[in-house]
């Protein structure tokens, strides 16, 4: 054993036996270490937990990143965009990827039921009614959407199975409260399509509370497929055969539903902008029908696809040859239910097309497995895209940078917390060890005489101060990791959250900065505390063996 060490434990061994004046200096500052890291773990852990808390809701919310067209991003209202492209799977196959899930926007307006009031005027009984509006976002998803964050609020129903049960939503509890909605309750919703309003009824299966307000008072989850339709996605092709004629001709023609009216069909010989087709009545004929979408240039149509065609077949099967001057117009009878035209040549079966509003999104939202990579993926996706310039991926920290922003400022309050606490802390240790010294200025003095160096001495005395913040640091981890894990399991310590968003204070216990926290004291202390030890240096043995 270290002489320095031997003899620093004989100091600690005689202090505990005598009383004298270190003794409570000694103890204000070990109380004071202990204090000070039980707070510097207690600040980190709740400012982590906080941070961690509101990042979780933003990102329940949302996503790590999202893939949709340049510009619509921050959009409330989503632009297609082809959930099956090569530069999708090749981001899917990404490791760092958990979940990649389609979703749309699109804003609507709710009303209320209506609210009748009666009140006397002039002892006159007078009845008013009036409906409550609000405007909202719908969320369309589909049911692979990571529903884990939206369950864990759930207040209320369930989350719906949008592949048996059509309209059916779930909202907030804010909008609920707000609209005096009910679970299972029919609400009606309109939305602007064109330059015209659209109703559409839904039913409420789930109500959901996450305390959130920015998001809890606008965003309803919704089956994917009435957002596409609502914003006619896709082209859907249907075959009319009409009551006239022309130039001996029976006239069948083709109608689009939804894209931008920009239409070009094909008979079986390429796209053409006729919309129509010539049935001579002579003989059979088994007849496909291509529409596609086309973008628009200043010029005119470019041959440039906007939506997936889709196809429509028909199916001619003659009776008796006619031809359709012979007969003149009211040519035909319909049947609604098997989409069939009876004509005075025979009949014509129509199977319209199916559509293909199901192939497009808003765009694609990407979870992550560790949200500290989001930096590099987003970085790794935007290299895929480099050569796609109809798309882009934003990371949660830029769509909300606002929120993002604040949360970064907590963790300079958190350093500002740490410094002065360790300055408070310092000070108690450099007093305590300078009235230590000054006690045992005689005991210097006789160590001076017999030849002991200064650098022995003041190492006799970091020894000692070194025990005090070693004990100081193992009852503050003790204390604060104590409170910690109480609030964790008990959550004691409450919250508005209207204010904070949360309903409890969060907490976030950290192996790698409860490390950190100790190391950075330990090295601090060590670094300061040999500054007043150097004082040792300038005691005269002659004068310190007579101090009394």
């Amino acid at each position: 054993m270290k002489t320095e060490f031997f003899i620093a434990r004989k100091i600690l061994k005689s202090d505990r036996k005598k009383k004298n004046l270190s003794k409570p200096v000694v103890f204000i500052s070990t109380l004071s270490i202990v204090l000070g890291v039980a707070i510097m773990i207690i600040t980190v852990s709740i400012v982590k937990g906080f941070q961690g808390g509101i990042r979780e809701k933003v990102i329940g919310f949302d996503s790590h990143i999202q893939i949709a067209e340049i510009g619509t991003n921050y959009s409330m209202e989503s632009s297609p965009m082809l959930m099956e492209q090569d530069f999708l799977n090749e981001i899917n196959a990404m490791p760092e990827i958990r979940i990649m899930q389609p979703y749309a926007y699109k804003p609507g307006v709710l009303q209320s039921f209506q609210d009748s009031i009666k009140f006397s005027l002039n002892d006159s009984d007078t009845m008013t009614s009036s409906k409550d509006i609000l405007g909202v976002i719908f969320k369309g998803v589909n049911n692979n959407y990571n529903w884990e964050f939206l369950k864990n609020h759930l207040e209320e129903g369930e989350i719906p199975d949008f592949d048996s049960a059509d309209n059916q939503i779930v909202l907030s509890k804010f909008i609920a409260d707000k609209m005096g909605y009910e679970l299972d309750e029919e609400i009606d919703a309109f939305f602007i399509i064109g330059d015209n309003p659209k109703k559409r009824k839904f039913t409420i299966a789930g109500i959901y509370d996450t305390g959130f307000e920015e998001f809890d008072k606008q965003l309803i989850f919704c089956d994917l497929e009435n957002v596409q339709e609502l914003n006619n996605w896709g082209i859907q092709t249907y075959a009319i055969l009409e009551d006239t004629c022309y130039n001996g001709n029976y006239v069948l023609r083709s109608k689009v539903k939804g894209g931008n009216n920009n239409n070009q069909y094909n008979w079986g010989r390429g796209f053409k902008t006729k919309d129509y087709f010539l049935i001579d009545g002579s003989k059979n004929a088994d007849i496909t029908l291509i529409a596609g979408d086309f973008k628009t240039e200043i010029y005119g149509i470019s041959n440039e696809a906007n939506f997936l065609p889709d196809t429509a077949r028909i199916s001619v099967k003659i009776d008796s040859s006619c031809s359709c001057d012979e007969v003149g117009k009211n040519i035909l009878s319909w049947d609604q239910e098997s989409n069939t035209y009876t004509t005075n040549f025979g009949t014509v079966q129509i199977q319209n097309g199916a559509g293909n509003s199901h192939l497009y999104a808003g765009g694609m939202e990407i979870i992550l497995n560790d949200y500290s990579k989001v930096d590099a993926v987003h970085n790794d996706i935007q290299d895929i895209l480099i050569y796609d310039f109809d798309y882009e991926a934003e990371k949660i920290t830029d769509r909300h940078a606002g929120i993002f922003g604040w949360l970064e400022i907590l963790d300079m309050n958190i350093n500002i917390v740490i410094i002065l606490i360790l300055i408070v802390s310092l000070i108690n240790m450099i007093t305590s060890l300078l009235v230590l010294i000054l006690e045992k200025t005689n005991m210097i003095g006789v160590l001076k005489a017999i030849g002991t160096t200064n650098r022995s001495i003041r190492i006799i005395f970091l020894y000692h101060s070194f025990y005090l913040l070693g004990r100081g640091l193992l009852w503050g981890n003790l204390l604060g990791i104590g409170l910690i894990l109480l609030q964790h399991y008990t959550g004691f310590l409450s919250l508005n959250p209207e204010v904070y968003f949360l309903d409890k204070v969060p907490v976030s216990l950290n192996i790698w900065y409860l490390i950190l926290i100790n190391l950075l004291t330990v090295l601090i202390c060590r670094v300061v505390l040999y500054l007043p030890s150097l004082l040792i240096s300038r005691i005269r043995p002659i004068h310190a063996i007579k101090f009394d």
